[in-house]
C-alpha cells in the first residue's frame, strides 16, 4: 500500500514538472497571416507592443509629448502584455480584438513604426536565447509582412541576479535547471540574448529591414543607475522620462531619413 503511494506521488510529481517545463520552454507554433484591406492612415503612425513595460506610466502618452516637444506629432497605438514572454507577445498579434491583451489592432492600423519592446520576462526566467530569438523573430517577420517597419528596443537592462533572489523555490529551481540543460550551469546574461538576435537578423537578410534600438543609451548597469528603477523588473517615473526620450529620438532620426 505504501509503495503504491509513494509511486502516485512520484507519478503526480513527475507529471506536474512535465507540464509546468512544457509551459514554460514550448515554442509557439506558426501563426497563419490574416487578410487585412485596412489602409494606413495620413500622418506619422506608430505601433507599440510588448510586455507590461508598454503599459506602465503610460509610455504612448510619454512618447507623444517627447516627439511633440521635438515638432513631431504622431499616432501612437500601445498593446501590452504584462508578465508576458515573447512567445506570448507573438501570440497577441493574431488575437481577436475582443481577446485579453489582443495586438492585432496595431497591424490593423498600418503603422509606419512598430516599436517591440520584449524580452525581460524570457531572461527573468532563464528560457534562453534560443527561445527569445525564435519568437522576435516571428515577430519581426510578422510586422514586415504588413509592411510596418519593426523597431526593436535591444534587450532592457534589468535586475536579474536580483530577481532571482526573489523567486520562489519552484520558479528558482526551474531556472536553474534550464540553464544547467541549455547553458551547461552557467546563467545567461542580457547580452547573450542581444547578440543571439542580432546574429539572427544578419542570418535571415534582415538587419538592414529592422531598426535595432540600443538600450545602453537608457542604461547599460542596473547596480549603478538603480534610481531609474522601481524593482528589479521595471524602471520608475525617471526611468520612463529618460525611456520615452530615447524613444523619441530614435523615432526622430528615422522620420529624419524617410
Amino acid at each position: 500500500m505504501k509503495k503504491k503511494i509513494v509511486l502516485s506521488i512520484v507519478l503526480l510529481a513527475g507529471a506536474f514538472c512535465f507540464v509546468y517545463f512544457w509551459n514554460k520552454y514550448a515554442y509557439a507554433g506558426e501563426e497563419n497571416y490574416f487578410s487585412s484591406v485596412t489602409k494606413p492612415e495620413q500622418g506619422l503612425q506608430i505601433g507599440i507592443i510588448g510586455d507590461s513595460w508598454v503599459v506602465r506610466q503610460n509610455l504612448d502618452s510619454l512618447l507623444s509629448r517627447k516627439l511633440s516637444d521635438q515638432g513631431v506629432h504622431a499616432e501612437i497605438y500601445s498593446s501590452g502584455n504584462p508578465g508576458a514572454k515573447t512567445k506570448r507577445i507573438y501570440e497577441n498579434l493574431f488575437k481577436e480584438d475582443g481577446e485579453e491583451f489582443s495586438s492585432k489592432k496595431v497591424i490593423e492600423k498600418k503603422p509606419d513604426y512598430c516599436i517591440v519592446i520584449a524580452g525581460v520576462n524570457d531572461a527573468a526566467t532563464h528560457v534562453g536565447p534560443d527561445f527569445y530569438t525564435h519568437h522576435m523573430m516571428m515577430i519581426i517577420k510578422t510586422l514586415l509582412h504588413y509592411n510596418i517597419k519593426p523597431v526593436v528596443v535591444s534587450m532592457p537592462e534589468f535586475g536579474v541576479e536580483e530577481d532571482f533572489k526573489n523567486k520562489n523555490i519552484i520558479s528558482g529551481f526551474g531556472n536553474k535547471g534550464a540553464e544547467l540543460v541549455l547553458n551547461g550551469g552557467a546563467a545567461f546574461k542580457i547580452q547573450d540574448y542581444r547578440n543571439a538576435l542580432l546574429e539572427d537578423l544578419k542570418q535571415n537578410g534582415l538587419d538592414q529591414k529592422v531598426v535595432v534600438l540600443n538600450f545602453d543609451e537608457v542604461t547599460k548597469d542596473y547596480e549603478k543607475d538603480r534610481n531609474l528603477f522601481g524593482d528589479p523588473l521595471h524602471l520608475n517615473k525617471l526611468g520612463y522620462q529618460k525611456f520615452s526620450e530615447f524613444l523619441a529620438k530614435g523615432i526622430v532620426n528615422l522620420t529624419g531619413k524617410r
